[in-house]
Formats: structure tokens, sequence, C-alpha cells
């Protein structure tokens, strides 16, 4: 009895393997491919099947996968394994033997959780950010009543009117648009000026000279500023 139950299982492997083979001829034949067909039986009872198509294929890469593999062992598979008999796997491959079949690789360990006893990751060191530049000094402000400058007769001579006329007529003048140079020279005629003092407020391009009188006069209500230089000036 057990000579013959070996006897039946080598004759069904042997028709799977047949069957594999024609089916295969007949697919390549009617997809007009010329191709030899070499079989080898793995240790793990599937079949192997070796095609080697006489003309190129588009698409296919000896030894590896593809959509024309895939299709073929697919409809060879479900021909062969037909329902209520034992599956034997038929691979094929297109150029060589397909590889073999391997397992899964096995998932890593979750981590354990942490327990009462069990001590906290180490921290992870993270790079220090840059360290920002220090405020620089807020530079102060520069008398320019200090600064030596060659004289300027025209020039001081405005300056000097316009310190008296501020002092006559009570008037409050801001002088603006000009240098470090004409400021000061504007600062040092108007002190020698008296009932006005020069001041000079703002910064960079906002900086300007100020001559406050020492008896300020309101101006009028309801009238617009004028002009109180007279004409020939």
């Amino acid at each position: 009895m057990t000579d013959s139950r070996v006897a039946v299982a080598v004759e069904t492997a042997d028709d799977r393997r047949a069957q594999a083979v024609a089916f295969l001829e007949q697919l390549l034949r009617a997809m007009d491919v010329p191709a030899t067909l070499e079989t080898k039986d793995l240790p793990d009872g599937s079949i192997s099947i070796a095609i080697t198509p006489g003309v190129e294929l588009a698409g296919v890469v000896t030894g590896r996968r593809s959509p024309l593999g895939d299709a073929l062992q697919y409809l060879v598979n479900k021909l062969v394994n037909k329902p209520g008999q034992d599956r034997r796997w038929v691979a094929i491959g297109l150029g060589a033997h397909p590889e073999p079949r391997g397992q899964k690789p096995p998932r890593p360990p979750a981590a354990a959780p942490m327990t009462n006893g069990s001590a906290p990751p180490a921290p992870v060191a993270r790079p220090a950010p840059p360290a920002r530049p220090a405020p620089q000094a807020r530079p102060q402000d520069v008398d320019e009543r200090t600064l030596i400058t060659d004289a300027d007769g025209p020039f001081e001579g405005a300056a000097r009117a316009l310190a008296e006329r501020s002092a006559s007529s009570g008037r409050v003048y801001a002088v603006v648009t000009l240098g470090t140079t004409e400021r000061g020279r504007l600062l040092r005629s108007a002190d020698a000026v008296e009932g006005v003092t020069a001041k000079a407020e703002g910064e960079g391009r906002l900086r300007r000279v100020v001559l406050t009188p020492d008896k300020v006069v309101p101006m009028p209500r309801q009238r617009l500023p004028v002009d109180d230089l007279p004409e020939d000036d």
C-alpha cells in the first residue's frame, strides 16, 4: 500500500508539471512567441519553469519580474491547481528560473513599556542656538557747538539775523535739512544773540535746530501764518 501511494504521488507531480508545460506552450503559441521551457522541482514541492523566448519582448528583463511573467504565472496556476486538489505552486521566470519565494522578515520587537524601576531614556543633545550679537550702544547726541569749522561769513550773518528775528517777534523757528557743520554754525551764531535759546533736536535726517525766544508770542486765532520776512529779503 505504501509503495502504491508513493507512485501515485510521483505520478500526480509529474502530471502537474506536464500540464503546466503544455498550458504554457499553448499560451506562447497563441502569442506567436517561440520559446524553450526548462522545468525543475523545488524543495518546498513547487514547480519552477524557466521560459527562454526566441524573440525580444518589450519590458522583459532576464531574471526580473514583469507583467507578462506575472500574467502567465497566474493563468498556469489557475489551470493546473483545480478545485479539490492539493495546491502545487508553479513559479515562472522569463530568461531564468525565478528566485524561490522567501519568508517575510520578522518584525523588530516592540519597545517594552517603561516601569517604575527602569531608567528614563537619555536626553538627546541638541546644538545650542547661535548667540545673538550684543546690542550696540546708542551713540549719544553730539553737541555741534564743539565742532571746529571754518568761518562762513554769509551763513553766520544769516543765522544771526534769524535768531534776532525770533527774539524780537516772539516766534519759534525750526531749521531743518542742515548738515552737522551748518548746525554747529547756527547754534554758535544764535548763542551770541540775547533773548533766544538755540537747541538741536531729533536724530538722523529729522535732526533740526530750534530757536525759542525767551518771550513766546502766541499766534492769533483764526488767522493763517504769514511770512514775516520783508519782501526785500
